[in-house]
């Protein structure tokens, strides 16, 4: 897993470079996200979202991760803050992520407030479910009913914490009791006259009833107990009837504005949150909004939840917004009367970069220039190379800031971007390197310049050299976002690094091992296990070439350190392996028929227990061994096996007649898959074995296994409590075992019709099954086929619901083609499907295409599937209609092998969903007595509004012995 990420990140670096870091922070977020990291992926969208805090992608993926880590009480904190900034096309998936939120939290919430109140009705002296339920109400935002049982519980704990009565009184301001509220701090007040939240609230509520200097006096005691308490500060400027307070003027002589003052503090105590906020005040009182979003980003690293942040974030987003706009505008309306008015140009080009609105900036000078070529104005150049890069165009970029180093070639900054554009673009790297050591030779501390440098140096793979620059650009600034984004490129490059110099050690090792070469290879394996981590895996790949190698005392050992850190059944099948090689029948007997009991369905196991049991010349034991596996659904290599090593066995009585008595038989061997996004699966396997009676008529009998499997994770909670309450408790797993005998009739070369009977078990429960098909059909003109099938409706609906509900169906389908010799094709297929809920449905495919080419066919296809109602079992929809066009292309066709490809591309009007499908068929005819067959199908659809996936597939034979 760890060489697959490795890999993967050398891709993901490259166009890493090609971003601004900021960037590469939600890239590398994703990358957390997908290997399941979610708290390092909500640590780098912190950053990014300080970066970027009027875009809508970053909240909604944090929201993502919190979601993941069922945090979601900030999920839908971010959603919504996702919601205020998205763009219209980004607003019906958050929307969507939202009301998924809220739907499972909330559902949690009430089945937390369901389990309280059943507390309470076994005791309800107890004050904690009260509070707990009060609690959950209030995250509902029922106030009314949270307020009731905060009341409740207050009667029974009057000594409730300073925190539940913050949170009680929270409530009441939205339910307006604010008397009350007022009584309830007074109180609490008293109680803890130490606790600054406390007398700050009592503020506000007395505040809120008229009593001024009350209110006053409760804020200034709570400032006295903490100095910069936000809330008590602007309830105190409130009470005072003064929302803005200016501070004590120093004497003339030695006066210090406070901005210098707030930034000169931070340098040296960076961490300090509350003098950061205070800087932010005094930076929008100063319209330095650039500035004051710097700030904010910082904040928001590590303190996006402190309300004061939103807030603020709000206030000058909203004045860029706002006053940027309205300078936008009239510049623009200045260009529109002189088109190459340089100072407009300029300044729109500037404010739409503040706006992050680069596409738009690099139009702007992008215009100008065509019609200005010879422009010399360094300073709109500059502006317009690092425009450029913001939108991408690094080649453009790097044409204006050649032009610029050969007029100004000792410009620093100039020099300073040609060289981050080198690293970013990857290109022109050795005159980059040069430009950046230039900057830093006379600007030791600049820092874009240390990052670029260790950008570069990741680019040499000199990671000391990189870790280097980057401890010189912390203990310049550590608050510099770049800077967690250089160092997570270092520690991934570091690692990534190692991992490869140990993967090409052991691949050095494998190289020799598929030129057969085991005992060379050895020595690769020992050196890559001396130094890597412990892994399992590698060590039992180990132990499978001192197998190779003929080192079977060896291999013995490996395989036994393996298995003391657990059962695995690779390393047990070749522990059994050797011991059969060292000559220890009876050792190894023992060893394959616990791995037979381990794994009962797999063929290795078996086939070596009965050659365990020859080499020990217990010959009818290995027999039935064998036996028993000629009853699998085998392939023709496994087949082979098996019969080899019967006509290796001594043949002695009845056996020897049986094995040599003539039959005419035809065995139908099948296996069959099915798998979707709801964690369904279901497999079938087993055989048919017919009997040609005469020409036209055939008895058969067959045996199959049918396994059902679903997570409770995946599903729909409310629909397993139902069947919960109906007395069928979900165990997400049901097994299927099918007998019956058939019947079958060949009347003409067209003309064939089958039927059979049998009965389907389950866990001691039995049904009858019963089956019945009429086909009559000329090949490549014309086809009808009538079928019906009687039997569980587990394995008919294919839903993860039924497996532990016991309910019977009834399908009746007809299915037909007619082709035509213009090439035009029509076929149907119409399915009635009857459940013993009462229940019915019908599915009705119509397609009409024709052949544009020998091996090739398309056209449209309608489909519509209604149901008599929607039963929460299984999917049962009502009205349900798809629009798709299909094609189907023969790839090979020939005597001994056919093999065709096809696939839809659709509409789904209800759902608004697209529909894929694609699929595969093979046949392949080895001999004149053998047809092996195989399908595999893969889809996405929409159930009930979501997403569904599937996944299904066949292998088939049919083998004839005269």
């Amino acid at each position: 897993m760890k060489i697959f990420i490795f890999l993967s990140f050398l891709y993901s670096f490259q166009t890493l470079h090609a971003q601004k870091p900021e960037d590469a922070l939600k890239t590398q977020a994703q990358q957390h996200m997908t290997a399941g990291r979610y708290g390092e992926a909500i640590d780098l969208l912190n950053k990014y979202i300080s970066a970027y805090p009027q875009q809508a992608d970053g909240y909604n993926l944090r929201g993502l991760a919190f979601e993941a880590r069922s945090q979601f009480q900030n999920s839908v904190l971010d959603f919504r803050r996702a919601r205020k900034w998205a763009k219209p096309n980004e607003i019906a998936e958050v929307e969507k992520n939202l009301n998924r939120v809220i739907k499972v939290w909330h559902a949690q919430l009430r089945k937390k407030i369901e389990g309280h109140e059943r507390e309470i009705a076994i005791d309800p002296s107890n004050p904690v479910n009260y509070l707990e339920i009060g609690k959950s109400y209030r995250w509902l935002e029922e106030w009314p009913t949270a307020e009731l049982w905060y009341d409740k519980y207050l009667e029974l704990d009057p000594n409730a914490s300073p925190d539940e009565m913050i949170r009680y009184t929270e409530i009441l301001s939205h339910t307006g009791s604010i008397e009350k509220g007022e009584r309830w701090l007074k109180i609490y007040v008293e109680r803890y006259p130490e606790d600054w939240r406390l007398w700050s609230r009592y503020g506000y509520f007395t505040m809120w009833l008229g009593n001024y200097r009350n209110a006053e006096d409760a804020f200034e005691k709570a400032l006295s107990f903490k100095p910069f308490f936000k809330e008590a500060q602007d309830g105190l400027d409130m009470a005072r009837n003064q929302a803005y307070v200016t501070q004590q003027s120093p004497r003339s002589f030695e006066k210090e504005f406070p901005i210098d003052r707030y930034y000169r503090v931070l340098r040296s105590r960076p961490d300090d949150i509350e003098t950061r906020f205070k800087l932010v005040d005094e930076l929008i009182a100063a319209e330095r909004m650039e500035e004051a979003l710097q700030q904010l980003q910082i904040i928001g690293v590590e303190n996006y939840d402190d309300p004061r942040y939103d807030e603020k974030l709000d206030f000058v987003t909203t004045f860029r917004d706002e006053v940027y706009r309205e300078r936008i505008a009239l510049y623009e309306s200045r260009l529109q009367e002189n088109p190459t008015d340089r100072d407009a140009v300029k300044n729109l080009a500037d404010y739409y970069a503040r706006l992050e609105e680069y596409d738009s900036a690099f139009y702007v000078l992008d215009t100008y220039f065509s019609q200005v070529p010879d422009e010399s104005d360094p300073a709109l150049r500059f502006q317009y190379a690092r425009v450029a890069a913001w939108s991408r165009d690094f080649d453009r970029s790097i044409t204006i800031m050649d032009g610029l180093l050969t007029d100004y070639p000792n410009n620093l900054d100039y020099q300073l971007f040609r060289g981050q554009l080198s690293v970013w673009h990857n290109v022109d790297i050795e005159l980059g390197r040069e430009y950046l050591e230039n900057v830093i030779e006379a600007r030791p501390e600049n820092i874009e310049a240390l990052i670029a440098l260790g950008s570069l140096m990741l680019i040499d793979r000199d990671y000391d050299q990189a870790q280097v620059y980057a401890d010189r650009a912390k203990e310049i600034n550590p608050n510099y976002n770049q800077i967690a984004v250089l160092q997570s490129r270092i520690d991934f490059e570091r690692l990534r690094a190692e991992e490869e110099r140990l993967y090409e050690i052991l691949n050095q090792g494998r190289e020799l091992v598929m030129d057969d070469d085991c005992v060379g290879a050895l020595p690769y394996y020992e050196d890559y296990l001396s130094q890597a981590e412990p892994n399992n895996l590698i060590l039992k790949e180990y132990g499978d070439v001192q197998f190779c190698a003929g080192y079977y005392e060896q291999a013995l050992s490996t395989y036994d350190e393996v298995l003391s850190y657990g059962y695995m059944y690779e390393a047990s099948l070749n522990r059994a392996k050797v011991l059969y090689a060292l000559g220890d029948s009876l050792a190894a007997v023992e060893a394959f028929r616990g791995l037979v009991e381990e794994e009962p369905l797999e063929f290795e196991p078996r086939l070596y227990l009965g050659d365990s049991y020859a080499k020990a010349e217990f010959y009818d034991s290995a027999r039935a061994v064998y036996d028993t596996l000629l009853t699998w659904d085998l392939d023709s290599t496994e087949i082979s096996m098996v019969e080899q090593r019967l006509d290796w066995l001594p043949i002695t009585g009845l056996n020897a007649i049986l094995a040599t008595f003539p039959n005419y038989v035809g065995l139908a061997p099948d296996l069959s898959f099915y798998s979707d996004n709801l964690s369904f699966r279901f497999s079938k396997y087993g055989a048919r074995l017919e009997l040609g009676l005469v020409q036209w008529l055939a008895l058969g009998m067959s045996f199959y296994k049918t396994h059902l499997n679903a997570k409770a994770s995946s599903l729909n909670d409310s629909i397993l409590t139902i069947q919960m309450e109906n007395g069928d408790f979900f165990t997400g797993s049901r097994t299927f075992t099918t007998f019956k005998g058939h019947v079958f009739l060949t009347l003409t070369d067209h003309f064939r019709a089958g039927t059979a009977f049998g009965t389907i078990n389950s866990t001691g429960e039995t049904l009858n099954e019963s089956e019945l098909y009429i086909t009559y059909e000329q090949k490549d003109h014309f086809r009808l086929n009538g079928y019906y099938l009687n039997t569980d409706a587990a394995v008919v609906l294919y839903s993860p619901y039924l497996i532990d509900t016991r309910l019977s169906a009834s399908l009746l389908s007809f299915d037909g083609y007619y082709q035509h010799k213009s090439g035009l094709r029509l076929s149907t297929n119409f399915q009635y499907i009857s459940v013993s809920d009462d229940n019915a449905g019908n599915n009705l495919e119509l397609r009409l295409g024709r052949y544009f080419y020998e091996y090739l066919r398309a056209g449209y296809e309608y489909f519509y599937r209604n149901w008599r109602y929607d039963s929460p079992y299984y999917y049962s929809p009502a009205n349900y209609e798809s629009h798709s066009l299909w094609f189907d292309a023969d790839l090979e066709k020939s005597e001994e092998f056919d093999f065709y490809l096809g696939g839809q591309f659709g509409y789904i009007p209800a759902d608004d969903f697209i529909l894929l499908q694609g699929r595969a068929n093979a046949v392949y005819r080895p001999m004149d007595n053998l047809i092996l067959s195989g399908q595999i199908s893969v889809g996405s659809t929409s159930r009930d509004r979501s997403s569904y996936k599937f996944v299904s597939g066949q292998i088939s034979a049919y083998w004839t012995l005269f």
